[in-house]
């Protein structure tokens, strides 16, 4: 068996001779046509279980390999790897795994394996020493097979897979961040072996919300950080596919949520992380959250306030006016998201940002105060250094107290109702990093009072976007659609106190 840690990169086909001109890529490598059947049950036991069986053909060569998943961070992938030569058909696995409970299970199992899809690819690759580490470079090309109700499927692959020798996982990030010095190399989350099956079983791409996070509590900060960028990382990487490919509005939102929940995450941590890591990657990631601004507030106003008035002023020429300039000023921010997330710099800060978060502990603050730690313990009052469920809620309790002061403003004005709302949303984002750190019975009702309240704010949040976006027609006079809005900005404003007063009483998730 071996441990196989290999980071995943697509590219367009077009752009292939770019990629051969780089300078690491000169030396004479090899090349080889790469034919793949993969194997599965007829219910996909193994694709479940996140297994994959394939025969491989190299020439007059077969190969049966098994891969078992054991994580995917931001594209970089570990996975448990058994491989040897066979006989077509042959799953012999009892010599091929030397785990004696896998191997088991695979012999049970291999009477009902059948061909699934089929990979057939030409493979350049390159073995290169990159800052101490040995790593070898795959650019694959070629086609994925399968047979669905009796007609056949093929997909497009073109990938860069860097797959590590030895040395430092951080060096994968750091060799795609070099190769992707005139190429869009951009960090996939699915193997060959993924996007067959979505191939096989028809899924269409969608958009998808942030999964729960699984956080060890007795982990250190610093830990859980990296573990819930990777976690952020791989939402918006669903979901930036689908805004090049601007079929769905939310894919934008859910986006826009991934990069907030990354901007919270580091602002949350920022005791335990290098000032300049916090400074610069938080101006990073708002910038490129402010770039799909227009096109999410076209969207909101589009979908949810225009269809009000055109029910509330049926027929009227000021709404006909509107719509047509509301859907055109969309299609301009839409354009404007794709060229921008389609861009070769985006792709680049994603890479910039995982070899970040992996270089961390070698940061020379962060490794000055393990020193201090290590020191301190021979004194006579050492430190202690906290762990998860320790700095999650003394951080927490400080982020509570803070939002029931802004609760209790009375009188609130718009501006003040518009800070609200962001101190909500981030007291939201940082319990939801934690959620398992604390009794469900507790946090459910919580996280209830939060998401009521969020919804009214929103509401009035959305009216003064729209406020925003109307006045860039520029009128010399206040039209009907201004004075809808604003008329319903005030309902809303005089159902705060209301709505806040039942958060007046709210019980945090650590209090007995």
């Amino acid at each position: 068996m071996s441990t196989e840690t290999e980071l995943k990169l697509s590219f367009q086909a077009k752009e292939l001779p770019f990629l051969l001109e780089h300078p690491l890529l000169q030396t004479t490598g090899k090349k080889q046509k790469l034919y793949n059947i993969y194997y599965d049950t007829n219910e996909l036991t193994l694709m479940h279980q996140g297994i994959a069986v394939r025969e491989r053909k190299i020439l007059r060569k077969l190969l049966l390999t098994l891969k078992m998943n054991h994580s995917n961070t931001g594209g970089l992938s570990h996975r448990s790897e058994w491989e040897a030569p066979t006989i077509q058909g042959q799953f012999d696995f009892q010599t091929l795994v030397d785990d004696p409970v896998i191997a088991q299970k695979m012999t049970l199992l291999s009477p009902q394996l059948m061909p699934i899809f089929t990979t057939d690819f030409t493979r350049r690759s390159w073995d290169v020493l990159f800052r101490g580490a040995q790593i070898e470079i795959a650019i694959d090309q070629g086609t994925i097979v399968t047979r669905r109700d009796g007609q056949l499927y093929e997909q497009e692959i073109s990938e860069v897979e860097l797959e590590l020798k030895d040395g430092n996982p951080v060096t994968l990030f750091s060799l795609a961040r070099v190769l992707s010095r005139r190429v869009r190399l951009h960090p996939s989350a699915d193997s060959k072996a993924a996007m067959g099956y979505k191939l096989f079983k028809d899924v269409k791409p969608s958009p998808l919300k942030p999964p729960a996070l699984e956080i060890n509590p007795k982990s250190t900060p610093l830990k859980t950080f990296e573990k819930v960028c990777f976690e952020c990382l791989n939402h918006l990487q669903i979901n930036d596919v689908g805004i090049v490919r601007d079929d769905d509005d939310e894919y934008i939102h859910q986006a826009r949520v991934a990069m907030r929940r990354i901007r919270s995450a580091i602002k949350l941590f920022s005791p335990v992380l290098p000032m300049n890591f916090v400074n610069q990657w938080n101006s990073i990631w708002r910038d490129l959250a402010n770039e799909l601004g227009d096109a999410r507030n076209w969207d909101v106003f589009c979908s949810e306030l225009l269809p009000h008035l055109k029910e509330a002023f049926p027929n009227h020429q000021d709404i006909e006016l509107l719509e047509k300039f509301a859907f055109d000023q969309r299609a301009k921010a839409h354009n404007q998201a794709v060229a921008s997330f389609s861009s070769r710099a985006y792709s680049v800060k994603l890479i910039s940002f995982a070899e970040a978060v992996l270089s961390l502990d070698t940061h020379p603050e962060v490794k000055n105060r393990q020193k201090m730690i290590l020191e301190s313990q021979s004194t006579a009052e050492p430190i202690v250094e906290e762990d998860t469920q320790q700095f999650a809620t003394r951080l927490l309790k400080r982020k509570h107290r803070r939002f029931m002061k802004e609760v209790l403003v009375p009188n609130r004005n718009l501006e003040q109702s518009h800070q609200l709302r962001l101190d909500l949303k981030k007291l939201r984002y940082s319990f939801d990093f934690f959620m398992e750190l604390y009794s469900r019975k507790k946090i459910s009702p919580y996280m209830k009072s939060l998401a009521r309240a969020q919804v009214l704010l929103g509401q009035m949040n959305d009216l003064s976007t729209a406020e925003s976006l109307l006045a860039k027609r520029n009128l010399s006079h206040v039209d009907i659609a201004q004075a809808w809005t604003m008329g319903r900005q005030s309902g809303y404003l005089s159902m705060m106190p209301k709505v806040l007063s039942s958060l007046t009483d709210l019980k945090a998730p650590w209090k007995a």
